[in-house]
């Protein structure tokens, strides 16, 4: 989405940089007024480009017939149309993107902190269970050592970090 973005970006700035030249162009001789037209910063966000474009956009459509007398190609308010359209597709299609990917890292975080309880659980029904067995508290050890999210030093393992003593 971000090169989409960055190419329908840099065709509108085109369009709007020619359409602004374009509205300069007043006859003095004739009295003909320029048509202003702001073009924002190269580093303004796609949502201010987007906004601008507009704004030239219904200028222009109000001034079209002098600027047809001035050269504009007959085709250019459409792909302006066209390219605001676009750019204005691909801003909400990133946000929708955007909301998606919290939601699910939202649920992600749900799921890992319900599954981190229920091994802390059967953890310590393992150790209650097999703990005065080294064997298969080793075995139970090596299948706990997965790679995860690492615990800090402060953390204490999951149930404790004591085996029963054989009785």
């Amino acid at each position: 989405m971000i090169a989409r973005a960055e190419a329908l970006d840099a065709q509108q700035r085109k369009l709007l940089l020619y359409l602004r030249a374009l509205g300069g162009l007043g006859d003095r001789e004739n009295g003909e007024a320029a048509v202003q037209f702001q073009v924002p910063p190269s580093n303004a966000s796609h949502q201010a480009l987007l906004t601008a474009g507009r704004d030239m956009l219904e200028k222009a459509t109000g001034q079209k017939d002098v600027l047809l007398s001035r050269g504009m190609p007959p085709t250019l308010l459409d792909d302006l149309a066209g390219a605001l359209g676009g750019l204005e597709k691909t801003i909400e299609s990133t946000r929708a993107g955007q909301r998606d990917h919290v939601g699910a890292s939202a649920d992600l975080q749900a799921v890992a902190a319900q599954i981190k309880s229920q091994v802390r659980a059967l953890d310590g029904m393992v150790r209650y269970r097999i703990g005065d067995n080294a064997e298969l508290m080793g075995a139970w050890r090596s299948a706990r050592n997965v790679l995860g999210p690492f615990k800090t030093k402060n953390e204490p393992e999951a149930g404790g970090s004591q085996t029963p003593k054989a009785a």
